[in-house]
């Protein structure tokens, strides 16, 4: 609710009146919300969360077009600037995957750690102070990451750099139209500043600064400097820093932290228990992770959740390497004509 989440009181869903129109127009959208699955729709609070940090996103790209505007400009584009979210959002233009697939995942991040109660330092916290230098380093910039994207409610947020260059892109010149539309039909002479402005603001997007890649680099040089440590594994299961986990499970498994991101949280418990096979993980520490993530994630019972650990043989396992070190396109492809984990279905 939102007196409860503050975050989401401009987000959540607003009363509606049971006598609402009833026109032909809400067929589509009623028909879908109808059959979508109970399991896989997401709850208010993941939706307000999802919604919020997408306007708060939106809200900071247009606060930095416009100030790249001239003081004879900027007036009038500050003008009626509360409308553009909603307005963007009607459009459908925000319907973007790349986007909404970075939504998600902040929200399972934050979903995750939520149900984890942690009572000292966290282990990013502590690695901060780390004798081997490199992991101090990635440690700093990976907190520093993450404290710059959460608001002033604890709240995981989302920035520009965390975008590929070609999303944000699209995202900035789409508020840059935005914001010409706002200023109607007499402010041809804008266009160029507009232009100029969103372009400003793209110079200084980097995706070295996005919350994976800092995340990425901790895990490397952990790996690097420490080799297989699953007493780390179970230390970030325990306080739900899923991010991370996933991260060092990829990096002792040699696949992408994405490809290990897509396994252990979207996947089923035998995705996550093949990524623990991948990464060398023991069987107490795979048990580890089934008992604090398997609720969280609804793995169903704990015992038959370890036959997963044990099924696959070792062949299976480097076939399954194999497969996810291919380009993430070459396996969305495959999947789109039928296939599923590089084996083909009719």
């Amino acid at each position: 609710m939102p007196v409860e989440w503050p975050i989401a009181a401009e987000a959540a869903d607003h009363p509606v009146d049971p006598a609402r129109r009833a026109g032909r127009d809400r067929l589509p959208i009623v028909r879908r919300d109808l059959f979508l699955d109970e399991s896989a729709r997401l709850t208010e609070q993941e939706r307000a969360l999802m919604s919020a940090m997408l306007g708060t996103l939106i809200d900071q790209i247009a606060d930095e077009v416009r100030l790249g505007l001239g003081p004879d400009i900027l007036p009038a584009a500050e003008r009626n600037h509360e409308t553009m979210v909603p307005r963007l959002w009607r459009s459908g233009l925000l319907d973007r995957p790349i986007l909404i697939e970075l939504l998600m995942a902040r929200v399972d991040e934050q979903r995750i750690a939520a149900a984890c109660s942690v009572s000292s330092a966290s282990v990013v916290e502590q690695l901060v102070g780390d004798e081997d230098g490199q992991i101090a380093s990635a440690a700093m910039a990976l907190a520093i990451a993450r404290g710059r994207r959460r608001d002033r409610f604890g709240r995981i947020g989302l920035e520009l750099d965390d975008l590929p260059v070609e999303e944000a892109a699209f995202l900035v010149y789409l508020v840059a139209a935005a914001v010409r539309h706002q200023l109607g039909g007499a402010a041809v002479a804008t266009d160029d500043a507009l232009a100029n402005a969103a372009a400003r603001v793209l110079s200084g997007h980097g995706e070295a600064r996005q919350t994976e890649t800092r995340v990425g680099e901790l895990a490397a040089a952990l790996v690097n400097a420490r080799g297989p440590d699953d007493a780390m594994i179970a230390d970030l299961a325990s306080e739900g820093d899923a991010a991370l986990l996933a991260a060092l499970c990829s990096a002792r498994a040699g696949i992408s932290p994405a490809s290990g991101w897509l396994l252990l949280v979207n996947g089923g418990v035998g995705e996550a228990l093949l990524l623990a096979r991948l990464a060398g993980l023991s069987r107490p520490t795979a048990a580890t992770l089934i008992a604090t993530f398997g609720q969280i994630l609804q793995w169903g019972d704990p015992g038959k959740a370890i036959a997963w650990y044990d099924s696959p043989s070792d062949a299976d396992i480097e076939a399954a390497r194999g497969w996810w070190r291919l380009p993430r396109q070459y396996r969305d492809c495959f999947s789109l004509i039928g296939g599923r984990d590089g084996q083909p279905t009719d």
